[in-house]
């Protein structure tokens, strides 16, 4: 089972990636919020296989991933702050970081 941890917990390669690219990661973001309205960051990482794939994450490929109610409880707690969700392969566990 995947375990859902928050930003204190994420592992150091993560931390690094997100300071080095966070304008771009913002501008994926950004321009995911214009096309679709809602939606969040999504990030595939694997330290192991020194990969980290960024993409946008509209309401149906999330409550695929998450059931409907905490997809609406993670809206309900954004107050203005942009999500990424971080799925570590590697570790088996997704990330939840506001910015």
């Amino acid at each position: 089972m995947t375990e859902i941890q928050t930003i204190g917990s994420t592992p150091s390669y993560i931390d690094d990636f997100l300071k080095k690219n966070m304008k771009k990661l913002i501008e994926i973001h950004d321009n995911g919020i214009k096309e679709h309205k809602e939606g969040c960051l999504g990030l595939k990482c694997s330290s192991e296989e020194n990969k980290m794939d960024a993409f946008f994450m509209n309401e149906t490929i999330i409550v695929n991933m998450l059931q409907k109610d905490s997809w609406e409880q993670l809206k309900n707690n954004l107050n203005g702050k942009k999500l990424f969700m971080i799925n570590d392969l590697d570790l088996n566990s997704i990330f939840l970081v506001y910015i």
